[in-house]
């Protein structure tokens, strides 16, 4: 494989097809909706021949409608009041998600991460920057590049779900597999399948446009993508527009 020579790459616009070439080293798919933008760090010419094309991508997306941890981190300036009637237009006007940033393996530890965030981060225009992700090595990279991070506690109707998941007698982690968890529920009857599925659609309520999935192995994949719950929130300041 050849030798990482920083000044033989480019940090450039990419496509969702580009993400796809990544995509499997992620532990969660990509939710279904437009992403407000996609960029790739690929070899210039002519290395790109010896190189694979993208060598790290990141995908930005419209913020989470409801986050706990935002309105912390924010002194609850997004919250609805006299002088925020409307914290969902406020929220979509201000703020951007980081929702997906993957290196390929084979160049990991060649800080491919650190400079596409630090490339990218401002071309969004907006005065925040946010991201959600478990406790991990890489909450020091965003600290790095800016972000602060904030740890907050699941919240209620997440331990709800993970409860009623451990009710069907399962282990509610990634590693459960959604045919499984989709099984489990569709042998249930009475007063315990209606149980799971108002658990179920409460939590979904919390995701935008993902309320009325009806139960089907699509459904049990989305709710597992979902675990472990993400413990540090991550934001940054555009110290241009803020």
């Amino acid at each position: 494989m050849s030798k990482i020579i920083p000044n033989f790459l480019e940090t450039v616009p990419a496509t969702v097809a580009d993400y796809n070439v990544l995509a499997r080293y992620h532990y969660n798919p990509l939710p279904k909706g437009p992403c407000t933008g996609i960029y790739k760090i690929k070899a210039k010419y002519p290395y790109h021949k010896s190189m694979p094309d993208p060598l790290a991508i990141i995908v930005y997306r419209m913020p989470i409608g409801r986050l706990r941890a935002r309105t912390i981190a924010t002194n609850g300036i997004f919250k609805q009041s006299a002088n925020c009637p409307h914290p969902l237009k406020a929220i979509n006007k201000n703020i951007r998600y980081l929702a997906r940033l993957i290196v390929d393996p084979r160049f990991w530890r060649h800080g491919l991460a650190t400079k596409l965030i630090l490339e990218t981060i401002q071309l969004q225009e907006v005065p925040l920057i946010e991201t959600i992700t478990p406790i991990d090595w890489t909450n020091d990279m965003f600290q790095k590049c800016g972000f602060e991070i904030f740890f907050t506690p699941a919240p209620k109707w997440y331990r709800r779900m993970t409860t009623a998941i451990r009710e069907l007698g399962l282990t509610p982690d990634a590693n459960l597999l959604p045919i499984i968890l989709h099984k489990r529920i569709k042998n249930l009857h009475g007063s315990q399948r209606d149980f799971i599925e108002n658990e179920i659609k409460q939590f979904l309520h919390q995701y935008r446009h993902m309320h009325d999935l009806k139960p089907c192995i699509e459904r049990a994949k989305f709710i597992l993508s979902k675990i472990p719950y993400p413990e540090a929130y991550l934001l940054w300041r555009n110290p241009e527009q803020c």
